[in-house]
């Protein structure tokens, strides 16, 4: 397969260039400049001319860094990668990978990747990389699961806002980093929302089109949904179903409250799937998509998932243990039903 964007003309040229190319480890990236034009960028696992060479020399770094101890900060900017907000990344964390080459000389260009092929070649067969290194999901920001020309699925951290809140302290966010990486994607890429808290799957958009489509999706309830959770205590049943209205407790924003006079209805369909340390792992299936949906409705059966700092109790250092695991929707372009899983980091 193709990591992170897969098009049939990355393939095509991938597969050509496999014809021709020795064996060893090897990253193509596709991209555009600001002018629209279109740029390749080639790297492989070692020196070649016309490939991008190395960026990174760990011995040269540690040398150096031990013949002058106090520069390190200006060490660091000249031995480290690119991070997709144009800062420093931190040589600690660099690897030795054709893909972080390509990406960081996308990067410091300023150039709109379309494509990412990474990939090793064995006398002349292709074999592509399943996974890459976690240092490019940090260059770029974002953990990629899925993309083509239409949509992105995305592996969103929790702690991470989905859309940008006001102020410029609540800019930074996926949808902010996509578009950033993305230019000619919608500013407002975001197709739904996660809480910052709530990690988990998240659907992007790189065009108005899609973004259209796949909101009118999320509208309509036709796309489905499942979440992992730990809630504090034993539930006794194996599953059940939760139904109680909701709305914003206006005094107290952004809590919601139930309320079954004034506020809209809310379910949410759960079933266990086992206890862990006299707490209960459950997943979550909402039919409706209120804010704060999961976390009200678990505290409203006297259950709140542990780390909810909102509608329950956060220790120090602990995170909410709430993860978007599941999304099934209609492909925006083809119709054709797709789903995309997530394991729990947790």
């Amino acid at each position: 397969m193709i990591s992170f964007l897969d098009s049939k003309e990355l393939r095509k040229e991938a597969e050509a260039f496999a014809l021709k190319a020795g064996n060893g480890k090897y990253a193509i990236i596709s991209a555009h400049d600001r002018k629209g034009k279109p740029v390749t960028i080639k790297a492989s696992g070692d020196e070649r001319p016309g490939f991008v060479p190395p960026c990174f020399d760990k011995e040269a770094y540690d040398a150096t860094l031990s013949a002058y101890p106090e520069r390190k900060d200006l060490l660091a900017s000249l031995f480290t990668y690119h991070r997709w907000d144009g800062k420093a990344f931190s040589p600690d964390e660099a690897e030795d990978h054709p893909i972080l080459r390509a990406a960081d000389y996308a990067l410091r260009h300023k150039l709109e990747m379309t494509g990412i092929a990474s990939f090793m070649i064995n006398d002349g067969h292709i074999i592509y990389e399943e996974s890459l290194p976690d240092t490019l999901w940090k260059m770029l920001g974002l953990r990629f699961i899925y993309a083509d020309e239409s949509i992105a699925v995305i592996d969103k951290d929790a702690g991470l806002l989905s859309a940008p809140g006001k102020g410029d302290e609540k800019l930074d966010s996926a949808s902010y980093r996509f578009h950033r990486l993305f230019p000619s994607s919608p500013e407002c890429c975001f197709t739904h929302r996660l809480d910052m808290d709530t990690s988990g799957l998240l659907v992007l958009a790189l065009t108005k089109e899609a973004h259209r489509n796949v909101s009118m999706q999320f509208e309509a309830r036709t796309i489905k949904k499942e979440y992992e959770a730990i809630l504090t205590g034993m539930l006794e049943e194996d599953e059940g179903t939760i139904i109680a209205s909701m709305r914003l407790d206006t005094d107290h924003r952004p809590l919601q409250i139930i309320d079954e006079i004034y506020g809209k209805k809310a379910i949410t369909r759960w079933k266990k799937l086992g206890t862990e340390n006299g707490n209960t792992r459950v997943r979550f299936f909402p039919e409706t998509g209120r804010t704060h949906q999961l976390r009200v409705h678990s505290r409203y059966i006297g259950h709140p998932i542990i780390g909810d700092r909102l509608y329950g109790i956060r220790e120090e250092g602990q995170r909410l243990m709430l993860h978007a695991s599941y999304i099934e929707l209609n492909h925006p372009v083809s119709g054709q039903r797709i789903s995309f899983s997530s394991p729990s980091p947790f």
